[in-house]
């Protein structure tokens, strides 16, 4: 593969880094590139946008690819401050854009790849410098099935209490790919240790959700419990995740409860993560699949018609769902 030429030939002592080169090594094609270059970047000949609030990196598309571009002066040092050692590797790209796989690995991070270990090169300056690292930690063990580094577990642990103080647009997407992981169930013991609940994320349904499909785990996490409001401050999540986590709650909780206020349609995905959950839970389901296979003949807008009205038409059409569903004899 190769970087585009106009960026190869407009940059000097350019290098592949981070997240790509440990794709690279792992034979995974990435999605995004960073790249480093000694070329300051106010004095890059192609357009570009900024890609921080400091400016300190820029981004381009090109071919419908993403690259990132930050300045470096000394490789070594750019290296060894990055968060992890897996992504303190680079490779060289040549003036074509060719890139050479031969690693510069200041940090041993191609032996942690190898034995599967998340190490920093210097945990309590590098979590401490940008805690949003350590919930970037959850998601790299969670992706790719790593055991934490005694040390770095400790920094993770001790500056954990500062990612409440960093930007909220910035946790959402760390936390999500812990959350959805492949091997969260390793993550999410990391996750307990370090104290992931002060963000308002309850972990007493943690044992069940690698019972589950990664897109409904996160309503798991929030039943029967009330951290969600927190949560919605602190970690400031996309409106569709929480009416997602709301949703599938109110209907787990009616089907507890035995109240049938189904008035409004139900998604079959919905169907599927609110039955994924009631089993996982230990509670009987069958009300949904019956739900799902059964339409009524009355629906709000009937009774309406008749002359039913206010709290009365959803007090009906739960008289309704109990006797279509024979819950509640």
């Amino acid at each position: 593969m190769k970087i585009p030429k106009l960026i190869a030939q407009n940059l000097d002592d350019l290098f592949l880094v981070g997240g790509a080169v440990r794709d690279l090594l792992l034979d995974t094609k990435p999605k995004e590139y960073d790249l480093i270059t000694t070329t300051p970047l106010e004095k890059i000949k192609f357009k570009t946008f900024k890609e921080s609030k400091q400016g300190e990196t820029v981004g381009v598309f090109m071919k419908g690819t993403k690259y990132d571009i930050s300045h470096y002066e000394l490789l070594d040092e750019d290296l060894k401050r990055r968060d992890f050692t897996i992504n303190s590797i680079a490779f060289a790209v040549q003036k074509d854009g060719e890139i050479i796989e031969k690693p510069v690995d200041p940090c041993n991070g191609i032996e942690d790849l190898k034995k599967r270990v998340l190490r920093s090169f210097s945990p309590d300056e590098n979590m401490k410098s940008d805690p949003v690292r350590i919930l970037r930690g959850l998601r790299f063990i969670s992706s790719y099935d790593l055991d934490v580094d005694e040390h770095t577990l400790h920094a993770m642990k001790k500056y954990m209490p500062l990612v409440k103080d960093v930007s909220k647009e910035r946790l959402f997407q760390p936390i999500d790919g812990f959350i959805n992981g492949k091997y969260f169930e390793k993550s999410s013991y990391v996750a307990k240790v370090i104290g992931i609940e002060m963000l308002g994320i309850p972990t007493k349904n943690f044992d069940i959700l690698a019972k589950l499909d990664p897109q409904c785990r996160w309503p798991a996490i929030f039943f029967e419990t009330d951290l969600l409001d927190l949560f919605a401050e602190r970690v400031f999540p996309p409106k569709r995740i929480l009416r997602f986590i709301v949703r599938i709650n109110d209907f787990a909780n009616q089907i507890k409860a035995y109240r049938y206020e189904w008035t409004i349609k139900i998604k079959p995905e919905e169907a599927q993560c609110l039955t994924q959950i009631l089993n996982a839970m230990g509670v009987d389901a069958s009300a949904v699949k019956k739900r799902m296979q059964t339409k009524l003949e009355i629906t709000p807008e009937t009774l309406k018609a008749q002359g039913v009205k206010g709290k009365e038409i959803a007090q009906k059409m739960i008289e309704v769902w109990k006797k279509e569903l024979k819950i509640g004899d």
